[in-house]
Order: C-alpha cells, then structure tokens, then sequence
C-alpha cells in the first residue's frame, strides 16, 4: 500500500498530475518539457515511485472515479503535495469536494497549453487555480447556496470601493454575474484588450490567480453579493 511507502518520509512538495485519459499523459508530458518543466511519468498504482522522489513534477494516468480517493490518500500521506486534476468533465459539487480534500488545480483535459503551464506554476507555487470555464456555475452554485442560508447580511463593498478604480469595481460586478471579457466590453463599450487589462488589474489587487477565485473571495467576504 501506499501508506506503508510514504507515511514516514518527510515532505516532499511534488506537484502531482492526475489525467483521466491515458493519451495525454504523453501529450502534456512534452509541452512540460517543451516548456522547461521535466514531468516523470509514472503508474499509481506502483508506490515505489513515491519512495525518493523530492520536488518533482509527476504525472500519472488515474480513471475519473478514483481520482478523489487517491488525491485524498496522498493528503494524508503528505500534505505538502500539490495536485492537479485533469479531466474530460466536472461538476461543482465535484470541484467542491476536491479542493475539500487538498486539490489545488482543476481544469478540464481540452485546457489550452498556456493555461496549462500556468496552472502547473501557479499550483506548484501553492496557488489554487480552476478552470475558468467552470465561472458560471460555480456563481450559480453559490447563489443558490446562499439563498437557502437562514442569515443575511447586506454587502459591504466599502473595501473595494477603496481598493479598485470605479471601473475595476464595474467589472468585478460584471464577473461576479458570469460575464465573459467580450461581454464586459459591449456593456462597457470598451475593447477586449481594456476589459484583459482591468481584470489583470483587479485580480492582482485583490491577491488572486484568476476570475473564479476573483468571485469567489468576494462572495465569500460578502464584498459583492450575487443577484
């Protein structure tokens, strides 16, 4: 077992990819590489491979029903791994019980190559990063959520107001509803490379790697409240 393997080594900060097709192991193993990031392929099922491995990126081919338990297990083996989860399709409650467990990264297998190796860097640099194609449904999710819960207290963005220009603020409330940048900027009336520039802005005011985790923060912090 796994355990017997690893539970009395030290920590080992790996980054750990999970992908649920066996084809892109290979694939994304070389845009890695490509990209100055050597991934070690490797089969979960073969412990040894956990034994000396040290700051590493590995990447292993899990089907899509055991990749929360073994994301779960390596937790408690230890908790310093960083893992990334690709997959063909996701949920939110999914994607919640994910990150409940210590999951970093979540995208979908189709992700482009630039997110993808900035997902890697962010994550191994303890960041979480989630697919932002997964925006809405997540702002849907919590909306509800919210709706069902028994206190309400009203938003104070009085934060923001402080921290953001006025129309950092106007986009963030646009994000906070699901608006896409070339949605933000026909509302706006301003280019897409205005509405890329304001949310690159906003999310490094507001300390965070992408729009999802720009949305949530301010929900979560009843900053912005979702209508």
């Amino acid at each position: 077992m796994l355990a017997k393997l690893v539970r009395n080594h030290p920590r080992k900060n790996n980054t750990v990819i999970f992908v649920e097709n066996s084809l892109f192991v290979s694939g994304i193993s070389t845009i890695l590489e490509f990209n100055q990031m050597k991934a070690i392929k490797f089969n979960i099922h073969e412990t040894r491979y956990f034994q000396d491995i040290i700051s590493s990126i590995l990447i292993t081919q899990v089907s899509s029903e055991e990749m929360e338990e073994y994301a779960k297990n390596l937790m408690l083996l230890d908790h310093s791994t960083n893992i990334i989860i690709i997959k063909n399709s996701l949920d939110f409650y999914e994607i919640d019980r994910l990150l409940h467990v210590g999951v970093k990264g979540i995208c979908l297998t189709d992700v482009n190559e630039e997110y993808l190796i900035n997902t890697v860097k962010q994550v191994r640099n303890g960041h979480y990063m989630i697919d932002h194609r997964f925006t809405n449904e997540m702002i849907k999710e919590y909306k509800e959520l919210k709706n069902k819960s028994n206190q309400f207290m009203p938003p104070d963005d009085s934060y923001l107001k402080e921290l953001l220009t006025r129309r950092e603020l106007e986009i963030l409330h646009l994000l906070v509803k699901g608006y896409s940048n070339i949605q933000i900027g026909t509302e706006l009336f301003i280019s897409n490379k205005t509405v890329k520039n304001h949310v690159a802005n906003l999310l490094m005011k507001l300390e965070v790697q992408d729009r999802l985790n720009a949305v949530i923060k301010v929900v979560k912090n009843n900053w912005i409240s979702i209508k």
